[in-house]
């Protein structure tokens, strides 16, 4: 029985998550097992801030890098049953790789982010692989790189299924058949030409996904510090619960939409082989797990709400009052395909266009530029996106009433709210 486990940065964040996380794995010790880990805690908000501090020469790069440095050194420290001076070395040098490529960064960003983020995974990778060699586990760490082939389309990398088939295939499973566990990077690949790509923000789902996929596992399990898939995020609602069952087509809209619980991608190739995703509890490992399958009959259950906070309401306009027909839409769309901005919403009218987008402030800056050569643009900051999915009317008023909306759209199952909540 093989079985892919996916672990989050938020559950890796310090000793006694990194301890729950062997005491799960040690437990599926027995059977052929793949654990996919993501960059520990904030690190890979704390490797953005730096790329962009060394794009910018800023003076406080070496003061954040040592910070960061610190954080994973005290972690290594606080960790049982493990060499720490070796470990420590160990990481010391991926932090001097780090620091070289702060310092001979690619003029390309989206070159050079996946290349200095990626250093993220390949850390978290290091430690818990060794962690779990400590307790006397059969523990291989096997880099994505060596296994993720895509494409060159950098922060948000396609997968080659060719030649990443051929590689789980030849690589990992003979592993797996010689009792090993293997312990390998989320979000994480190379090109072609041995460049460091990455799946996209928050793509450890989708590795779990794509070697779950290939190999077959009779389970796919991502790891949450919640119950399960929730209705809504029960940091910000009290009464959120838990969604038994949903279908893989209800779980492509809410990661679309912004919930935060699994990542867009990660669905598809799930969906195409009719794999089951088991979405369990960090906490409560043994409690029932939340299925995304091919069943259906409880998607509109229970209406659900995702928050996206932080967005920005883009208006263009025509500067000779024009209508915004298809020459500009296409325009406008090319526009923002090249800056690599996602629009979360957006909305049509004779002779404007609006959109909604997470605020970016280097990618959000030069697209305002761009536009603002060709069209008339305002914009808004600091805005709240609320999607309702298979929303009652009850529901509608609890969550919209007495808001400033500035923009909203409502079909059948959703209705989406812009404003300031």
């Amino acid at each position: 029985m093989i079985r892919v486990f996916k672990f989050g940065g938020a559950l890796l964040k310090d000793a006694e998550g990194i301890e729950r996380m062997v005491s799960i794995v040690e437990e599926f010790k027995c059977e052929p097992l793949v654990v996919v880990v993501s960059a520990i805690g904030k690190t890979t908000n704390a490797l953005e801030n730096l790329l962009l501090l060394a794009m910018t020469n800023d003076k406080n790069l070496a003061s954040e890098y040592f910070s960061l440095k610190s954080f994973h050194i005290n972690l290594i420290q606080s960790l049982p049953h493990v060499n720490h001076s070796e470990l420590i070395t160990e990481v010391e040098e991926l932090f001097r790789d780090l620091w070289d490529a702060l310092n001979n960064k690619n003029d390309n960003y989206y070159f050079a982010y996946d290349r200095i983020v990626s250093f993220g995974e390949k850390i978290s990778g290091k430690i818990v692989a060794t962690r779990l060699s400590a307790k006397k586990l059969i523990v291989e760490a096997f880099p994505a790189q060596t296994i993720i082939a895509t494409n060159s389309n950098f922060t948000n990398a396609s997968v080659d299924w060719k030649k990443t088939r051929y590689n789980i295939s030849t690589y990992l499973f003979p592993l797996l058949h010689d009792g090993k566990i293997i312990v390998t990077e989320g979000f994480v690949g190379s090109n072609e030409n041995g460049d460091t790509t990455t799946l996209g923000r928050e793509g450890s789902d989708f590795t779990a996904a794509i070697i779950g996929t290939i190999l077959k596992a009779d389970e796919i399990v991502i790891w949450k510090d919640v119950p399960g898939l929730m209705n809504a995020d029960p940091k910000l609602f009290d009464d959120a619960v838990k969604l038994d069952n949903i279908s893989y087509h209800e779980a492509i809209e809410l990661a679309f939409y912004g919930a935060s619980v699994i990542h867009p991608k990660t669905i598809q190739p799930l969906q195409k082989n009719n794999l089951t995703l088991q979405v369990r509890s960090f906490w409560e490992p043994h409690t029932t797990p939340s299925l995304i399958s091919d069943n259906t009959l409880e998607d509109d259950n229970v209406p659900k709400i995702i928050v996206k906070k932080n967005q920005t309401l883009l208006s263009i306009s025509s500067r000779n009052m024009d209508f915004i027909g298809e020459e500009n839409l296409f325009l406008i769309f090319k526009i923002f395909n090249k800056h690599k901005i996602h629009i979360n919403l957006m909305q049509n009218s004779v002779i404007s266009f609006s959109v909604c987008f997470n605020s970016d402030v280097k990618n959000q800056e030069v697209l305002m530029e761009a536009l603002s050569k060709l069209f008339y643009v305002k914009y808004n900051t600091g805005l709240t996106l609320l999607t309702l999915r298979h929303y009652n009317k009850a529901f509608l008023a609890k969550h919209t009433s007495n808001k400033k909306v500035l923009l909203e759209q409502k079909n059948r199952t959703t209705a989406q709210f812009l404003g300031n909540f």
